[in-house]
């Protein structure tokens, strides 16, 4: 990919990496015991949100009704949704680790004279909290989040990151098929999709152009 000089990158489950504790550990945080019904009710929020914002912008109002409605169990243990949505955030700090292969390919590009973007579907003041916590931020030239955005998924999330006319000169690289690649395919851009250790099937209409069992393997690519 001679081209290329603009990388996109994603965050959750490429940057770092979710541990599986992260709902027990929420719950613990908030004294709720129910952690069963806790875990379900909290991916169940997080599920939807991904499916509610897929036509239309992300909102901090329209979140925090989501997440009234999708996790009662708050009401029962006198919670807001923004008491949740703050300590949830707070938590990822304690239920994420930092992919240390991506920030070893982020320095890589950085010294090769290529941008790093970060396009991520979550609230930009925990993700750039994080970014500069993992020592990493400083890499990055532009972080696009959610905040009044589309969500990648959507057509018109690639407007205000990829200029056009320009389109060879961008990739992105992340997890996720439904969002990164579908991204790309959008966007008309070229796409890696990070299959870690190459467990999981394309079971999707969405075609990356690459696929890596792991971040490192990216180098021999760009």
């Amino acid at each position: 990919m001679e081209n290329v000089g603009i990388v996109i990158m994603d965050l959750d489950n490429c940057i770092w990496e979710h541990l599986n504790e992260e709902p027990e550990l929420t719950a613990k945080a908030l004294g709720i015991k129910e952690v069963v019904e806790f875990s379900d009710e909290f991916f169940d929020f997080f599920n939807s949100f991904l499916i509610r914002f897929q036509n239309e912008k992300v909102t901090m109002g329209q979140t925090l009704n989501l997440i009234e409605e999708k996790m009662p169990i708050l009401y029962f243990y006198g919670y807001t949704p923004s008491q949740f949505l703050l300590t949830s955030n707070r938590m990822k700090f304690l239920c994420n680790e930092l992919n240390k292969d991506a920030l070893e390919l982020i320095k890589y590009l950085s010294n090769k004279g290529i941008k790093n973007i970060v396009k991520t579907d979550w609230w930009r003041y925990v993700q750039e909290d994080m970014l500069h916590t993992y020592g990493i931020l400083d890499y990055i030239e532009e972080l696009h989040c959610c905040d009044n955005a589309y969500l990648k998924s959507n057509p018109l999330s690639k407007e205000g990151i990829i200029k056009p006319g320009k389109e060879e000169q961008y990739v992105i690289i992340g997890d996720s098929l439904t969002s990164d690649v579908a991204f790309a395919q959008h966007a008309g851009i070229k796409s890696i999709w990070f299959n870690k250790d190459g467990k999981n099937e394309n079971n999707t209409p969405f075609k990356p152009t690459y696929e890596v069992p792991s971040l490192l393997d990216v180098m021999k690519i760009i």
